[in-house]
């Protein structure tokens, strides 16, 4: 059993979706916010990672609809600026450590790949 302290804020879970609780499903991803760090548990769910863009796509505009109901931004400028921070580096710091993105080669050896371009690119 898991004792709390009694001091803390109470963590403030999402309701589950009417239509799941109707004909059931399954919960793919769940993430929080604690102490400034996004906590994330999924499930691997597709057979290929390429699915997973069309999902978080959705979201995003998803959430865009939210700030634009509220009248605090246009959907499209949200999109743009999520799309913007999804390239970039993300503000939200992770609570596990960033794996670094070099990739050594073994025993000092000099890769023989050309770096890949976008599009033909450099």
């Amino acid at each position: 059993m898991v004792t709390r302290d009694p001091n803390l804020t109470p963590f403030e879970a999402l309701i589950i979706p009417n239509d799941a609780l109707e004909r059931g499903g399954i919960e793919i991803l769940r993430a929080a916010i604690i102490d400034g760090q996004l906590h994330v548990t999924l499930r691997r769910t597709f057979e290929h990672p390429d699915p997973w863009g069309g999902l978080l796509s959705e979201v995003a505009r998803r959430v865009a609809r939210i700030y634009a109901a509220d009248g605090t931004l246009d959907e499209g400028e949200v999109v743009f600026r999520i799309h913007s921070s999804f390239v970039s580096e993300s503000s939200v710091r992770s609570s596990r450590p960033k794996k670094s993105t070099k990739k050594g080669t073994a025993k000092g050896k000099k890769s023989s790949k050309k770096r890949r371009t976008k599009r033909g690119r450099r």
